[in-house]
């Protein structure tokens, strides 16, 4: 079932946005055939909402074979399209940084002492910062606007090939509730939510600080921070300790994953503006060659 719906997304995102996903799926054995390991821990965000941390070397070997000329773990476009992305939403505009930059950053560890070198380098984040990776978090409070009627209309159009279906017609009636609560601060007598709590929440559901054999961070920094960062990385990527990819941009995007809006049933994907951790993933990968 998950693979048939992975088929689908393939077909989805090349019907609507002209892009060839590479989608597979590996089996954990061929992993442990390779004698990586998976190590898996979870990071509970907010109370009852967590993301997976993963370790051990397995996930970037799983992403070596998917993205080889093995096509054996490689799923095929399916002839269906997704319908809907169901409680997935791109409504808030970018948000500004508050303190002048909102960094991209990307590091691998090298060597076989990779958990002190992680260590090392998330102290020197906190001594750079002088402050904790929590209080980096780019969503904050104040910054946050939810975008007009008529952009979420139009981001909300690229994502249906038909726009009158059932689908589209549920979106628009979704988008116009959303837009008078988040934009305008209008509660409708028939709706019972309370929008401040959902929205001030919302810092404590994103996933601006990721790990998958990659360290993954979004922070919010000054000028100043960023140039010492540079320095300290560059220093440890010359010392053989890492490889690092590293994007400086004005904002942060947002991206939303809701199931409900209750505290812990929605989260928040984060990334740097003007392409964020794609950008930072070229520079990584270009050292790693």
């Amino acid at each position: 079932m998950v693979s048939i719906e992975l088929a689908k997304l393939i077909r989805f995102a090349e019907d609507n946005f002209s892009l060839q996903l590479r989608v597979a799926m590996i089996p954990v054995k061929e992993i442990y055939k390779a004698e990586k390991e998976l190590l898996v821990s979870k990071l509970e965000i907010t109370q009852g909402k967590f993301i997976a941390l993963f370790r051990g070397g397995g996930l970037n070997y799983a992403d070596q074979l998917a993205k080889s000329s093995q096509q054996n773990f490689l799923i095929k476009k399916h002839q269906a399209t997704v319908t809907e992305l169901k409680g997935l939403s791109c409504r808030w505009s970018p948000i500004p940084a508050k303190k002048g930059l909102i960094i991209s950053l990307l590091v691998v560890a090298r060597g076989e002492n990779f958990s002190t070198v992680y260590q090392d380098v998330l102290k020197k984040i906190r001594e750079i910062l002088e402050c904790s990776i929590e209080d980096a978090n780019p969503i904050s409070l104040h910054n946050k606007q939810y975008k007009s009627f008529w952009a979420a209309l139009k981001e909300e159009s690229k994502y249906h090939s038909k726009l009158f279906s059932i689908d589209f017609f549920k979106r628009f009636f979704d988008i116009s509730l959303s837009v008078l609560i988040f934009r305008y601060r209008l509660n409708p007598a028939f709706f019972t939510f309370n929008a401040k709590k959902y929205k001030d929440g919302i810092n404590q559901h994103s996933d601006y600080r990721k790990f998958d054999d990659t360290l993954r961070l979004i922070i919010d920094c000054r000028k100043k921070d960023y140039e010492q960062l540079k320095q300290a990385l560059e220093t440890a990527y010359t010392d053989k300790d890492i490889y690092y990819g590293l994007y400086a941009s004005k904002e942060a995007l947002m991206t939303c994953f809701v199931e409900s809006t209750q505290q812990g049933e929605h989260l928040h994907f984060i990334d740097g503006g003007d392409g964020g951790l794609a950008m930072a993933a070229k520079q990584l990968k270009s050292q790693i060659k």
